[in-house]
């Protein structure tokens, strides 16, 4: 399974009722996500360790170099 950027979060559309509602899972795996994203959150002053991780996990393996200054 794709390592996920975001969690799964389930949606339900309105306009039904009862069983007639349709529900689907929404998510974001790290392919779906931006270079620009990406590099915006490595630079958030308040970014989570975990998360910084896999974001520069994640350019590396794009092929991204990034220079820190």
């Amino acid at each position: 399974m794709a390592e996920m950027w975001e969690k799964r979060h389930r949606v339900v559309e309105s306009g039904g009722w009862g069983r007639d509602t349709k529900t689907f899972d929404k998510f974001r795996s790290m392919a779906m996500v931006s270079k620009q994203e990406l590099i915006d959150y490595l630079n958030k002053y308040n970014a989570k360790p975990k998360m910084k991780a896999k974001a520069l996990k994640e350019l590396t393996k794009r092929g991204v170099r990034l220079v820190w200054k």
